[in-house]
């Protein structure tokens, strides 16, 4: 091979030894660097020496180490062909001045491999500098230019000539001392030095300077320079080479030591390197002489392998390579399609075979030798004689023989000729008895063997869907002779493997698509029951995994087996659903419900079940945990969406999307997140050589294609792409990062290229792919919803979403009748509904854009559209029985909750769109269905995203979202509901759901919604809404209960919603254990607190509720508990029990609830001093039988109100006081003793100022001074109470204060200045 069979295109680098041009390899269309180098002025020991030199880059083979592709001469130069890369470092310096120390790092680990390799070798480089190491595709570091480069002896351990840049030269070099291969690593310390702080360590413009330097001086290390860096630099930068570092501690230092992640990285970038031929046709790259030479090498492989007589692989693949371009430009595709060409033969010596092959080369000759019987005995007699000896002839000229048999077969399969499907069994039954005696044989057999798997593989391929009789015989045939293959034959080139695997998929492949024919009659049906059945006992899926195991990091012929097992196992659990969908009809939940006739269906009550049959699950369980397990396996799915093989990619990702959906964390192999890191530390995940990255990849690649094939790619891509997201969110990784990567330029090119495929005219949404790409988009832009990092995703990505009214269009038709989704016209897959991803973006815009996007889509009529989808009154849902096996809603668990959402987010959009939704009966009873026993049981048994508990929680919560949206608008507004409301009751749902992003500015809204909420409250009496919200607890797990409990704390506010609540078993005392025994979050506590209180408060016959509900022991733990909010509202709820009569007086007594609740007096939080003070004041109200145990509350009472304590703190412990005496004086003697008059007295003089000033009016309606004045009038009843007021030097305050203009204060002050006048 010479210069003619390169395009040189430019100049791109020139040194002393020569030029260097860009080239281009003809017919592959490669990128190379052409090195040419004049033999001008060289001796002969020179271009001796340059032939040795090419020789020692010719065996180089390394990652790191630009390789060398060929090499020529000519009578006046040499020129050296490498592999092109873009940059060099030295650039890099020249731009950036320097770099991160991470990045140095990286690029030292690679220098270092790429080193070791060549001293391993017994070769110095010798020359190593900047200017040398290039920067290739994917920041790979590669070393180049070996014009200095010596192999050594292996007993040659110096060197002695100067050769070099001296910058970079150890001080032996430069001191003409004996050198070895530590001399380069002097030079990589310089380097990686240079790349860090900007310069060598030493530098200078004078040579001679330079050498002093280097020989002499000491190298000074910057302070921000790691202490591992630093100590891998002095370990390379020592003057003395005897004592640098060098192998092999050197891989084995901090700074370079490879990780797991390094390893695994590499890994799959040396073995995506051996698949770089094959991609770029699928990319449309290259010439069309490129793409027909890989056509040809395909088909034409068996007969180019005859040529080469020996079956040596070396030899067949330099056949292909000269002989493919030239065979393809001079064949006729229409005449030969795909068959060998008469120079390729070489003559049998039989000359009915050969008149046979002759014939079988043209499409005519084919069909007439396909329907002559005898000539196909001819034909077979071969195979057959084989078959009978179970012995490999020994002679040459059988072997030719046989394998002109078997290209006459290849040949009529290209044809197209073999129509019976007879013949076909007949021809299949010979093959698999050939391809048996070959393995039964033994050794010397795998070429033959691989060429019967070949053309077998091709009877399957070729030869239609057609299953005959004997179907289940071959089958077990091809079974057992592929566990053979699997478990004994060597293999080494993989190709056996290969051809053996695509034997299987073919087979599966017609099974499947037999069973897709809505009309097989029931005998083929039985005969492919009989032969899955088969499939399930005999192990095969283990097999096809083995295969995945063992093909991961191997050759390209192990990396196509790898493929062909990932669509094989693909068609095995296709072929196994598609047998379960005749047997049973599936449903999204919400169909169910909506539709009469499915109200029959079964539900199952209990935990997540298969979706699709016992037999896929169990195989899908097994490829999950070898996929989780092994790193070959996880390389072999990487590979077989690398090939860009769209049968094979079509089969793997469906294939992972059902693991994903198995096992969440295969998701987070998927994007190649970190499993040692918590679920809330946000990474960047989906870099390159991930598999996520590749699907990306794909799917870029694919928008350069088009019609069905390349849609069907997109959707199952996009459905991969969304179930990872769905996967993510429900493990609790909430950023788009985990998938996007951290790079801007990814997500932006990411996104754009989801948003391309829905992207045009609205008719082009009524595609299936389309719908899919939409569901991808929104699944991920989800991920940002309760993320922590804050990104621009979703600035970038809104854009990118359709207008609303075009969404809009799209809901109300979303499928082209001529381009419907399989036999259910609203499921994308069996999991995805059609509309989910619309409705999902719809709703990511709104919550983006907010107010004025919310009244665009109200004016759009999504609101009634969203409702009408809900309750099932489409115009498509609306048709009779025949349609029941079709799902026409098109929303899944996934879109049900979105809907809801986005329903949510239309409630803020004003007035009117508020009372037509929410005040219409009929519209809150189909919301309120969605979370019946019925829609929640379904849910919950649904095995794909959105199903399962958790989906059973968002379904719940996004809907108690939307019915409290009044309660917590009002709450939140300027308007209030009536004082016996809790404010804080529903705290959670306060400050998380769209009720709380109505303005308190808009007045009017919030008035107006308030002035309805008798009307709504009326409506979710009649639905029963609090019952359905009681009965959800019941499905959910206790960490999830506290936004209905919230809710239920909003409505126990409510006089008419509490009523029925309690006859629903609010308070059952079952339920009150499960919510506080400690199960629950924190809310939830608080929230049962709230409703005690609200009902306490609300009216003492409610009391006999709460004394049920055995709260009791409860309360009197939460008064000691560790959350100050819990302990103020335990005090809260036991004042309100106390309020209206006394009750619960003996039964606090009796549990120590009294001593508990006079010791908060004196807690450390003043919310709960303030609310311990209201309790003890109610429990001394209604008679004296605490009045002994609350003695000891009265010095805490008396030290409070004289404090810093908030005034309403003060204002109830004075009327605490007052009620200790109101009963009777059995207490007189303690407060005047332990003074708690005193502290009265010193509070009223406190305030008298304020009481005393006619200006200061509104202050005093809210000081404790009033009600200071009351008790201190209720003690005046008491004789001891008048004379210590008589004696106290503070009396004359209240006596000024009967002038106040406060008129109560006045009359309080007259009373008690009355009192103490009296005589005792």
């Amino acid at each position: 091979m010479g210069v003619e069979n390169y395009h040189v295109i430019e100049l791109v680098g020139e040194g002393s030894f020569g030029k260097v041009y860009k080239g281009r390899r003809k017919y592959t269309g490669q990128t190379v660097a052409m090195k040419f180098i004049p033999k001008h002025g060289k001796s002969e020991k020179d271009i001796h020496n340059l032939r040795q030199e090419i020789e020692i880059l010719r065996k180089l083979k390394h990652e790191n180490i630009i390789e060398m592709l060929d090499s020529f001469e000519s009578p006046q130069e040499f020129c050296v062909v490498t592999e092109f890369a873009q940059g060099e470092l030295f650039e890099i310096l020249e731009d950036d001045k320097c770099l991160p120390e991470e990045q140095v790092q990286a690029i030292a680990k690679q220098l270092v491999r790429a080193l070791h390799y060549l001293h391993s070798n017994r070769i110095i480089h010798r020359d190593m500098k900047p200017q040398n190491i290039l920067i290739g595709a994917g920041s790979i570091v590669k070393l180049c230019d070996f014009g200095f480069a010596r192999a050594m002896s292996t007993n040659t351990v110096v060197l002695r000539s100067i050769k070099g840049t001296p910058l970079y030269m150890a001080p032996e070099l430069v001191r003409e001392q004996p050198y070895n291969h530590t001399a380069d690593l002097w030079s990589l310390g310089v380097i990686l030095y240079e790349l860090f702080v900007g310069q060598p360590p030493f530098y200078t413009n004078s040579v001679y300077a330079l050498v002093r330097h280097i020989i002499k001086d000491p190298v000074k290390y910057p302070d921000n320079m790691s202490s591992v860096f630093k100590s891998f630099l002095k370990g390379l930068l020592n003057k003395v080479p005897q004592n640098r570092l060098t192998w092999p501690a050197l891989l084995d230092h901090p700074f370079v030591q490879e990780t797991l992640e390094d390893m695994d990285a590499r890994e799959i970038r040396a073995a995506a390197a051996t698949t770089k031929g094959s991609d770029a046709t699928w990319r449309g790259k290259g010439d069309i002489q490129s793409t027909q030479q890989n056509v040809a090498t395909a088909e034409s492989k068996n007969h180019i392998e005859a040529v080469s007589g020996n079956g040596n692989p070396g030899n067949l693949q330099t056949e292909v390579h000269l002989k493919s371009p030239d065979v393809t430009v001079n064949a006729s595709p229409e005449e030969f399609p795909g068959f060998s060409q008469p120079d390729d033969i070489v003559r049998s010596g039989c000359q009915v075979l050969d008149r046979l092959e002759s014939n079988s080369r043209t499409v005519k000759g084919a069909k007439v030798i396909a329907q002559d019987n005898d000539a196909l005995s001819a034909i077979l007699v071969p195979l057959r004689n084989l078959c009978d000896e179970s012995k490999i002839p020994s002679r040459d000229h059988d072997i030719v023989i046989l394998n002109q048999s078997l290209r006459i077969l290849s040949n009529l399969v290209a044809a197209g000729a073999i129509n019976s499907s007879g013949t076909l069994d007949q021809i299949v039954c010979v093959l698999l008895g050939l391809t048996s005696a070959v393995i039964k044989a033994g050794s010397n057999g795998a070429e033959l063997l691989m060429k019967s798997f070949s053309v077998t593989k091709k009877m399957l391929d070729i030869c239609g869907g057609a299953i005959g009789s004997s179907c289940v015989g071959h089958w077990k045939t091809l079974l057992e002779l592929y566990s053979q293959v699997i478990n004994n034959l060597d293999d080494a080139s993989g190709r056996v493997l290969s051809e053996s695997t695509g034997c299987i998929a073919a087979m599966l492949f017609r099974v499947a698509q037999a069973l897709k024919v809505s009309s097989s009659p029931p005998t083929l049906i039985g005969t492919l029951k009989e032969l899955l059945d088969h499939a399930s006992n005999s192990g095969i899926a283990d097999l096809l995994i083995l295969c995945l195991a063992t093909s991961g990091s191997g050759s390209s012929n192990f990396l196509r087996a790898a493929a062909e097992a990932c669509r094989a196992l693909w068609l095995l659990v296709d072929a196994f659903e598609l047998l379960s969908l005749r047997e049973n009809r599936y449903h999204f939940p919400i169909s169910c419900l909506r539709s009469p006739s499915l109200h029959r269906l079964d539900i199952k009550d209990h935990e997540r079940g298969p979706l699709l049959g016992d037999d896929s699950t169990q195989i899908i369980d097994a490829m999950t945990k070898a996929f989780l397990r092994s790193k070959a396996v996880q390389l072999a799915v990487y590979y077989c969406l690398h090939q860009r093989l769209e049968a094979s990619i079509c089969g793997g990702v469906q294939l992972v999307l059902r693991c994903c959906l198995h096992s969440g964390i295969v998701a987070t192999i998927l994007c190649g997140l970190p499993s040692s890191l918590p679920v809330t530390t946000i990474v960047s995940g989906g870099g390159d050589g991930t598999i996520v990255s590749e699907l990306f990849s794909v799917l870029s690649s694919a928008k350069k294609s088009r019609g069905g094939e390349a849609n069907t790619l997109v959707l199952h891509l996009s459905l991969l792409l969304a179930t990872i997201a769905q996967c993510l969110k429900s493990s609790g990784r909430n950023s788009a990062l985990f998938i996007l990567t951290t790079s801007s330029r990814k997500q932006l090119t990411r996104l754009s290229d989801l948003a391309h495929y829905f992207s045009a005219d609205v008719q082009s949404l009524c595609q299936p792919h389309s719908a899919a790409a939409m569901l991808a988009l929104a699944s991920i832009l989800s991920l940002e919803t309760g993320s922590t990092v804050e990104t621009t995703i979703l600035d970038i990505a809104v854009p990118m979403i359709p207008r609303t009214a075009k969404l809009c269009e799209y809901l109300r038709n979303p499928v082209n009748e001529q381009d419907g989704i399989s036999m259910f016209s609203g499921m994308l897959s069996h999991w995805h509904g059609l509309r989910d991803g619309s409705i999902g973006l719809l709703d990511i815009r709104l919550k983006k854009e907010g107010p004025l996007a919310v009244q665009h889509s109200c004016a759009s009529g999504i609101p009634q559209l969203l409702i009408d989808l809900l309750s099932g009154n489409t115009t498509e849902a609306s048709s009779e029985e025949s349609n029941y096996s079709k799902d026409q809603l098109g929303l899944s668990p996934i879109g049900v909750p979105w809907s809801i959402s986005l329903l949510c987010q239309c409630l803020t959009g004003g007035i009117n769109t508020f009372r037509h939704i929410l005040l219409k009966t009929e519209h809150v009873k189909y919301i309120s269905d969605l979370i019946l026993d019925m829609h929640l049981k379904l849910v919950k048994s649904w095995s794909g995203p959105g199903g399962g508990v958790d989906g059973v929680r968002d379904t719940i919560n996004t809907i108690i979202d939307f019915l409290a949206f009044p309660f917590v608008a009002v709450q939140n507004g300027l308007g209030l509901p009536s004082a016996t409301a809790s404010v804080n009751s529903g705290f959670l749902l306060n400050v998380g759901s769209p009720g709380g992003r109505v303005c308190p500015e808009d007045k009017d809204m919030v008035k107006a919604i308030e002035s309805h909420l008798g009307k709504y409250t009326q409506i979710l009496l009649e639905v029963g809404v609090p019952g359905i919200i009681l009965r959800c607890l019941e499905h959910m797990e206790s960490k999830d209960k506290a936004r209905p409990v919230a809710f239920l704390a909003k409505m126990t506010a409510h006089r008419p919603l509490a009523v029925q609540l309690l006859g629903k078993g609010l308070l059952d005392p079952r339920r009150m254990k499960s919510l506080l025994d400690g199960s629950c979050p924190g809310e939830v506590i608080l929230d049962v607190l709230m409703i005690v209180s609200d009902l306490a408060r609300m009216d003492k016959a409610f009391y006999e509720h709460i004394d049920g509900a055995a709260i009791l022991e409860f309360l009197k733990g939460f008064l000691t508990d560790k959350d100050p909010n819990v302990r103020a509202k335990t005090c809260s709820a036991i004042g309100n029990m106390c309020r209206h009569s006394s009750y619960f007086y003996a039964s606090l007594a009796k549990r120590g609830i009294i001593s508990l609740l006079i010791d908060r007096c004196a807690d450390s939080d003043r919310r709960t001093r303030k609310f311990a003070c209201f309790a003890i004041g109610n429990a001394a109200y209604h008679n004296e039988l605490l009045y002994d145990e609350l003695r000891r509350s009265i010095p805490q009472l008396s030290y409070l109100l004289l404090s810093a304590e908030e005034d309403k703190t003060k204002a109830n412990a004075a009327g605490a006081l007052s009620n200790l005496v109101r009963n009777s004086n059995k207490l007189c003697e303690d407060i005047v003793s332990k003074g708690a008059m005193q502290a009265l007295l010193k509070l009223v003089t406190d305030f008298s100022v304020v009481a005393l000033s006619p200006s200061r009016k509104d202050t005093i309606n809210e000081s404790p001074l009033k009600i200071a004045l009351f008790s201190l009038a209720k003690m005046c009843a008491h004789p001891p109470c008048r004379q210590f007021l008589r004696t106290s030097e503070l009396f004359p305050v209240v006596r000024q204060l009967q002038q106040s203009p406060e008129s109560t204060i006045a009359n309080y002050a007259s009373v008690i200045v009355k009192k103490v006048a009296e005589i005792n």
